[in-house]
């Protein structure tokens, strides 16, 4: 919908993180099944100049990584909360001392900024790319914490879908379908079959 009206479209792609099953139109057995994944972060200020840290590191249960502007951004919890946006002080301790532990000269760093951030969770956190079972709508979403290691790979997959039809065959087991009463009552025929065959 733009300033000059409604424009249809062929396709239109879901992907809208956390929120996907907040889309309103859609009709709920073809929402997709994500929760939103609560993730308290926090950025701390080096000098430009002379930056504590200039790569990333993954830590235990989180990561550092220092931005060109002198932030060093420490992340980031993960919480089943919902909606939930409050920063906590055990949220923010526990970032703060993994990120000390691992890197203790940050004692001494002002914080710059707190936020909260929603991951996309689907009901096994992998993604959900490909048909959404309803015509011209593909999905988009689910990639939990990894959404931006997969963001290449997801606009490969879902385009090449868009443009012929096919997913690549990497990502088939990722489609919504996995998570419908079909698929699954299908999945569980087949096992029963393949263990009378064992038998």
């Amino acid at each position: 919908m733009t300033d000059h009206g409604r424009d249809p479209g062929d396709v239109v792609i879901l992907a809208a993180g956390a929120w996907s099953r907040e889309i309103a139109g859609i009709p709920p057995a073809h929402l997709p099944p994500v929760r939103p994944i609560k993730g308290q972060i926090l950025a701390l200020r080096m000098d430009p100049a002379a930056p504590l840290l200039r790569h990333v590191i993954w830590l235990p249960r989180g990561y550092l990584v220092p931005r060109v502007d002198g932030r060093l951004v420490v992340g980031a919890t993960v919480e089943e909360r919902g909606f939930d946006d409050t920063l906590t002080a055990g949220g923010l301790l526990a970032l703060l001392e993994g990120a000390w532990r691992a890197v203790p000269g940050i004692e001494e760093l002002p914080i710059a900024e707190t936020w909260v951030g929603f991951r996309p969770g689907s009901r096994d956190d992998a993604p959900m790319l490909g048909p959404s079972g309803i015509d011209g709508l593909v999905v988009a979403t689910g990639h939990h914490r990894n959404g931006i290691l997969l963001t290449p790979l997801t606009a490969a997959a879902v385009s090449a879908y868009v443009l012929t039809g096919r997913l690549p065959e990497m990502v088939e087991p990722f489609t919504p379908e996995r998570f419908s009463d079909k698929h699954v009552r299908s999945t569980t025929t087949t096992g029963r079959m393949a263990a009378a065959e064992a038998r």
